[in-house]
């Protein structure tokens, strides 16, 4: 690569109205989509699209300490208000164990093709493949594996939980970010354990670092995909990630 021209890499800001509804959300965990892409969320809501949100385990592990009684309903409970809060009210949960979406990957992947086929979104919402959580990492491979259960020209905007999507696509989300931070307080049972609202707040501010409009102050960044790119992405990214992990030979 010496002596190769090197250009500018940043992440292009691109306008919202470009989506479009039905809208199929796939998290692992109530609070995953709030977190990554909630700004997003509250906006498909106001302009009047379909939005599904579908919730692969029942999040029973979230209360490590046993503070609050039935967790898997109350995280239930939590995730459905968070979204009522964004003006979303679609929302489905497939009950897998929390912790263990990787043993129930079958399984999974069998739910999520019935989804997509009945559902047939123009824009999805799920995550990118480089997440530390198995959880995380077992609904990205599941999704990379019924990609042709989506239409060809659906957008994948591919999102980053424990980890930013690095070199991806920037939407403003400033309109929305006390819609978001407010949907984030209804995670009482979560918060109690990690306050995470004020972390999520700065991280949606930092992705807006090169925007030179003073205006847009709060963004959330997605690896934006088509279904038949998924596969390849997938494969790239986890050899990018062990390679990392390895480290010098």
């Amino acid at each position: 690569m010496t002596g190769a021209r090197l250009e500018h890499r940043f992440p292009p800001l691109l306008p919202k109205e470009q989506l479009h509804g039905p809208v199929l959300v796939l998290a692992a965990h109530p609070d995953d989509e709030v977190i990554a892409c909630g700004g997003m969320l509250a906006w498909h809501a106001s302009a009047g699209h379909r939005v599904v949100v579908v919730h692969a385990t029942d999040g029973a592990r979230g209360d490590p300490d046993g503070r609050f009684g039935d967790v898997a309903a109350l995280r239930r409970d939590e995730g459905r208000e968070a979204l009522r809060r964004l003006g979303v009210t679609e929302v489905q949960a497939l009950g897998f164990p929390d912790g263990e979406l990787p043993e129930h990957a079958a399984a999974l992947s069998a739910r999520l093709r019935a989804i997509a086929t009945a559902i047939r979104p123009a824009t999805l919402y799920s995550f990118w493949f480089t997440e530390s959580h198995r959880d995380h990492q077992a609904l990205a491979l599941a999704l990379a594996g019924v990609h042709d259960a989506f239409a060809a020209d659906c957008r994948c905007l591919l999102f980053g939980v424990n980890q930013v999507v690095a070199g991806g696509t920037l939407f403003d989300v400033g309109a929305f970010e006390a819609q978001k931070q407010d949907a984030l307080s209804a995670f009482t049972s979560q918060l109690a354990y990690n306050d995470w609202r004020e972390k999520i707040l700065h991280r949606d501010h930092s992705m807006t670092v090169n925007v030179e409009d003073p205006a847009i102050q709060y963004a959330e960044v997605f690896a934006d995909l088509r279904p038949g790119d998924l596969t390849a992405a997938c494969a790239r990214a986890q050899a990018a990630l062990a390679a990392v992990r390895r480290g010098p030979a």
